[in-house]
């Protein structure tokens, strides 16, 4: 298990109760464990361990996840304790780059193309990744009958996924942003892709965000993103492109 994830299976088994525990930090976790993670109405994530064991939690959208409430904290930790997995967990854990050594992958996602940002200690490189096919034209894949052609589900880009599933293999980090809800959301779609071809990748995502507004700067994402990697004194502040340093 990856230390990011131990930090959350630890602070869900605090006693006393642990406040500051994010939904996000948390379906990393259960995707990380193997468990699927379902969207179910008024705003509730299912988890469900792979030998069958599950709960709900209720998630947030927008910027500022709420932290989990005492009820969300003691539902997790009663489906972890039945599942078997705790802080004692007897999984190796290989070790992994810290703080500014480590390469923190920001992925801006939605069908027509995705935002790439690297992080690595002071530096900020940003790529744009682009599909092909039906996901690379003007078509609004929102529409049904701009997702069917002839009667039949448009294909999936499965270049596009893999392509920015390589860029996650070069991370040691990774944030997903996007927006949207079912097939609609790039996010749900390259997680089943990962858990289908790429399951070892899936450990390296540590927070899962909606984001409300799709006009956000660079600076912004980034900032995001700092808020979610963590911003340690001892670390080098990590700036965009033309944002000066204070």
């Amino acid at each position: 298990m990856k230390r990011h994830h131990l930090r959350t299976l630890q602070a869900l088994y605090a006693h006393p109760l642990q406040h500051g525990v994010r939904v996000a930090k948390v379906e990393a976790l259960f995707r990380s464990l193997g468990a699927s993670v379902t969207e179910l109405g008024d705003r509730r994530l299912r988890l469900q361990m792979p030998a069958g064991q599950e709960t709900w939690i209720h998630a947030a959208c927008g910027l500022r996840h709420p932290d989990l409430d005492a009820d969300a904290v003691m539902r997790l930790r009663h489906l972890l304790h039945e599942a078997g997995v705790t802080p004692e967990h007897p999984e190796a854990d290989a070790a992994s780059p810290r703080g500014d050594q480590g390469r923190r992958l920001i992925l801006h996602l939605d069908h027509r193309h995705t935002d790439v940002f690297l992080l690595e200690g002071d530096e900020v490189e940003h790529a744009v990744l682009k599909p092909h096919g039906i996901w690379g034209t003007d078509q609004n894949l929102s529409h049904r009958h701009d997702r069917d052609q002839a009667g039949q589900r448009a294909p999936m880009d499965h270049d596009y996924l893999a392509r920015i599933a390589a860029a996650i293999a070069d991370a040691d980090v990774v944030l997903l942003l996007g927006h949207g809800r079912g097939a609609n959301d790039m996010r749900q779609l390259l997680l089943h892709h990962l858990e289908n071809h790429h399951r070892d990748l899936l450990d390296r995502i540590v927070g899962i965000e909606t984001l409300d507004d799709g006009g956000l700067s660079d600076e912004q994402l980034v900032a995001i993103a700092r808020e979610h990697f963590g911003n340690l004194p001892h670390r080098r502040p990590v700036v965009a492109a033309g944002q000066a340093v204070t």
